[in-house]
């Protein structure tokens, strides 16, 4: 596979995993919490929507540098580290509005309370492999011959 093949790949299963771990700088500690990303390959970022006056809103401000984990329930691992960003342009806002951010905004894109972080991507990682049974067998066989099993791609990229 290609650099770009690669890279496109890594955005695509960013894409479709669709959640992501933000795990930002609290101090000497580190904190992470669940949200839906809305990500843009065409742009190199990945965008949140996000309660103004968050924490993680105040740990970006103190600390841009932030990592981003997505997993789904098989085997479809993606992890990202980058520069972080607020922004508070309605315009923005309004772009990446969609259903689900209804139900954390009820005032709608144009409440005050709405914020977007954007990252923008350095680096990235992603392991796509089987899942479910032929995943279990691979691994089986490889433990009953000794060998270590094929669990599919894994690429480090600078994205």
């Amino acid at each position: 596979m290609t650099d770009s093949e690669q890279i496109k790949r890594a955005w695509d299963l960013m894409d479709s995993i669709g959640v992501a771990m933000l795990v930002t700088r609290r101090g000497e500690d580190m904190h992470g919490r669940p949200m839906s990303a809305l990500v843009r390959a065409g742009e190199r970022r990945i965008y949140f929507l996000a309660h103004r006056r968050s924490a993680s809103d105040q740990e970006i401000a103190e600390n841009p540098s932030v990592f981003l984990g997505f997993s789904d329930a098989s085997s479809k691992y993606v992890s990202v580290c980058g520069r972080a960003a607020l922004h508070e342009d309605k315009g923005l806002v309004q772009k990446l509005w969609n259903a689900g951010a209804q139900a954390y905004f009820p005032d709608g894109p144009e409440s005050p309370d709405v914020v977007v972080i954007g990252v923008e991507p350095a680096t990235a990682e992603y392991w796509d492999g089987p899942a479910g049974p032929i995943g279990m067998v691979k691994i089986a066989f490889a433990a009953a011959t000794g060998q270590t099993p094929d669990m599919g791609d894994n690429a480090k990229l600078a994205i």
